[in-house]
């Protein structure tokens, strides 16, 4: 009986594991990073916790930015394939010159507005100052990203951004050992890390010998494109990363310190399948249509992120005093109960959240819209929930896991009406 061989024709599995390793090494300069910076002989608690916060910040905000990656990504894709690479470079450098103006008013209003915004967020303005500076070049790596994202340049996309994991935790490292044991010296670390990524993506950018084409220009449509994506991924950025914030704003340094630790073990260990819908999102880029090989690729995505979580979850539920120890150092008896339980519940509160990100690039790659902006009032209902319930600290990832179930029957129900129509 002969033997069947299953070939990988679309390049998914092979594209989606250089991904997913990239994003492994970039997990572990992560975790090596709060591995060091989370020791209260390197920083403080309070100090940490100030860090999270503000690093969530930085995320929540850069996170939506996925929407221009996105944005790059579908009309790059669409138009490779349709061999008009001419048109490409133009394209981009319509963005990059939007983007010039973006950073440019985000530095400025960030030295105009930073006292108070640090009085809101209780932190020092010289940390405020450093966060939204670093912010405003953090937005930069995404239109990178799109470029080679679109072109599927994979090999420059897989370890291009773990430049930025490696230089914060070199030099984070050093800054908060040898410098000063604060937040800002840690955070000034990442912001050297962005740059090291924009000089490495012009070098990408290089090598794909783009054609000059025509004037710079943009699609018809992309605009809209934009709006829409940057509303569900701003919706899914609030639900991925204010829970360390929320716990900043409600709760004492020492208690948002430990709650910091439980989110960043729980975001680590939950998101490393992520880089299988970068993977999938050109592979199923279309005007609308879904098409048998989409859903095969969808499937067969859905299922290999599936194994991944479900052996993340698995890990952190069982042992949450393993991811615990190799980032943190043993935890101390008194705190022993609080931290396993945070651990496990916010691990438990993300783990459909994965899934979601998904869905949501199988739709954005397909310009289906309409159903993903539910992430806008579920990130709204997030908020106004904590806001209502923060006696203690679980309150946060309880209400946080009910959305984000919600969301993801709500996404799938929806691919799957698609499918049935």
């Amino acid at each position: 009986m002969p033997t069947r061989v299953v070939r990988d024709e679309s390049g998914l599995v092979r594209h989606g594991t250089l991904l997913v390793i990239g994003s492994l090494v970039g997990a572990v300069c992560n975790a090596a990073f709060h591995m060091v910076v989370g020791r209260e002989r390197v920083l403080p608690n309070a100090e940490y916790g100030a860090l999270v916060a503000m690093l969530g910040i930085i995320l929540a905000v850069s996170t939506p930015m996925l929407a221009v990656q996105n944005t790059l990504a579908h009309f790059i894709s669409t138009r490779a394939r349709a061999g008009r690479r001419d048109e490409i470079l133009p394209f981009f450098l319509h963005w990059a010159m939007v983007f010039a103006t973006v950073s440019a008013v985000i530095v400025v209003g960030a030295w105009m507005f930073r006292v108070p915004l640090a009085a809101f967020w209780n932190v020092r303005p010289a940390l405020m100052l450093t966060t939204l500076v670093v912010l405003a070049g953090s937005l930069w790596m995404n239109l990178f990203y799109g470029l080679l994202q679109g072109m599927q340049a994979f090999v420059w996309l897989a370890w291009v951004p773990q430049a930025w994991g490696v230089t914060r935790l070199v030099l984070g490292a050093a800054f908060a050992v040898c410098l000063s044991a604060t937040a800002t010296a840690a955070l000034a670390a990442q912001g050297i890390g962005v740059a090291v990524v924009f000089l490495l993506g012009m070098a990408a950018l290089l090598s794909l010998r783009l054609p000059a084409g025509p004037a710079v220009r943009r699609p018809p449509g992309s605009y809209r494109y934009l709006g829409s994506a940057l509303l569900c991924l701003g919706g899914y950025a609030m639900l991925m990363n204010l829970d360390a914030a929320l716990a900043k704003r409600y709760f004492d340094p020492e208690t948002a310190g430990l709650f910091a630790k439980s989110a960043i073990i729980a975001r680590t260990a939950v998101f490393l399948p992520v880089p299988i819908a970068t993977a999938l999102f050109p592979k199923v880029s279309s005007a609308g249509e879904l098409s048998h090989d989409s859903w095969r690729l969808l499937g067969k995505a859905m299922a290999y992120a599936g194994l991944l979580i479900g052996a993340a979850v698995g890990v952190c539920l069982v042992f949450p005093a393993l991811p615990w120890t190799i980032l943190y150092g043993a935890w101390s008896p008194d705190i022993a109960d609080s931290a396993a339980t945070m651990t496990r519940a916010m691990v438990l509160a993300m783990a459909p959240l994965a899934l979601v990100y998904l869905l949501l690039n199988f739709e954005m790659a397909q310009r289906h819209f309409r159903r993903s902006f539910v992430l806008v009032p579920a990130s709204l209902a997030y908020i106004a929930g904590v806001a209502l319930w923060h006696t203690h600290p679980l309150q946060i990832p309880a209400v946080l896991g009910v959305l984000n179930l919600a969301v993801l029957v709500w996404l799938g129900r929806a691919v799957l009406r698609r499918r049935a129509g």
